[in-house]
C-alpha cells in the first residue's frame, strides 16, 4: 500500500456529496486496498512489536494517524453541534468539512473490521475506552461517573486503542463537569464536531500535516499502557515537580487527554500539558 493511500481515501470523502458513502467510496477501496491495510497495520497489534528506531516517511504511526483522520471524518454525523455562542476552533476553520456524512454505527464499525479492528463496548467508564461526549450534571458532587449512552463506539486493533468510544455520562462535578468533560480541548485528536481538538497538524501545511504521529495507548495482559512513544514519563518527569498539580492530577490529564474537572489554579502558560507516557497496572 502506498503512502499516500489512506490520504486520498480521506480527500475523497471530505469531498464526497451523495447519499450512499458506504458502497460509493467506502466499499470500493476496501476491495482493492484491505487486505494490504490489515497487513500493513498488523504489527501495530501487539505491544511491543513494532517501535520506530529511524524515521521514514509514512511510517507506521504516520499511516495510523492518516487512517485516524479517516474515523474522525465518518463520525461527525454522530456527535452534537458546537454548543452556541462558543468561539470556532483552529481545527474547525481549517478543516470541518461543509457536509457530514451519511455514516451509521454499522456502517464505520463494518468498514474499520475489514481492516482488523475489533468493537469493544465497556459498561463501566473506563477513560481508556471512553471520551465523555456529553455531561447530565448530578446534585451529589462525589457522585461516580456513570455511562448513560454511547453516540459512537470504541475500536481496537488486537491490544491497541485505534479509537475511543463517546459517551454521553451523569456524575457529580468532583469526577466529570459539564462544560469541561465534554467540552474542554481533547488532545491528540484531529476533529470534533462538538469541541476543539489538538494535534500537531495544525496549522502544517497541506503535505506537512501528515507527518504527525499516532498516539498508541495499549492493554496488555497486566497494565495499560498510555502514549507509549512519549518522550517523557508522566511520573519520572523533573520539569512537573513544582507543578500545582498532583501526580494524581497529572496522570488524570494522560488518562482522559482533556481537561474533566476543575484543577488547582494553574497559569495558562505553565499549565502542564499531556503528551507524556503512562503505565498503570490494570484493576
Amino acid at each position: 500500500m502506498t503512502p499516500t493511500t489512506v490520504r486520498f481515501l480521506y480527500h475523497a470523502l471530505y469531498a464526497y456529496s451523495g447519499s450512499a458513502v458506504y458502497s460509493d467510496v467506502l466499499a470500493p477501496w476496501l476491495d482493492e486496498h484491505a487486505a494490504d491495510a490489515r497487513e500493513m497495520l498488523a504489527p501495530l497489534a501487539v505491544f511491543g512489536e513494532w517501535r520506530r528506531t529511524e524515521y521514514e516517511w509514512a511510517d507506521l504511526l504516520e499511516q495510523a494517524y492518516a487512517l485516524s483522520r479517516v474515523s474522525d471524518l465518518l463520525l461527525l454525523a454522530l456527535q452534537p453541534d458546537l454548543p452556541a455562542g462558543t468561539s470556532e476552533p483552529a481545527a474547525h476553520k481549517l478543516h470541518l468539512p461543509e457536509r457530514y456524512l451519511p455514516v451509521t454505527v454499522a456502517d464505520y464499525v463494518e468498514f474499520f473490521s475489514a481492516l482488523g479492528m475489533h468493537r469493544v463496548e465497556a459498561a463501566r467508564f473506563d477513560p481508556f475506552f471512553h471520551e465523555v461526549a456529553a455531561v447530565e450534571q448530578d446534585v451529589d458532587p462525589d457522585a461516580p461517573i456513570e455511562i448513560t449512552g454511547e453516540r459512537w463506539p470504541c475500536l481496537m486493533l488486537g491490544e491497541m486503542l485505534f479509537g475511543r468510544a463517546g459517551v454521553a455520562v451523569r456524575a457529580g462535578k468532583n469526577h466529570a463537569e459539564a462544560g469541561l468533560a465534554d467540552l474542554s480541548t481533547v488532545d491528540s485528536a484531529f476533529l470534533r464536531r462538538h469541541r476543539p481538538t489538538e494535534d500537531e497538524s495544525l496549522g502544517w501545511g497541506r503535505n506537512s500535516q501528515w507527518r504527525t504521529d499516532f498516539r498508541r495507548d495499549y492493554l496488555t495482559s497486566g497494565a495499560y499502557r498510555f502514549n507509549v512513544d512519549a518522550d517523557k514519563d508522566i511520573d519520572a518527569d523533573p520539569e512537573l515537580a513544582a507543578s500545582p498539580l498532583s501526580r494524581a492530577d497529572l496522570r488524570d490529564l494522560v488518562r482522559n487527554r482533556c481537561v474533566i474537572r476543575k484543577y488547582p489554579p494553574v497559569p495558562e502558560e505553565q499549565f502542564p500539558w499531556i503528551r507524556h507516557r503512562l503505565v498503570l497496572p490494570r484493576g
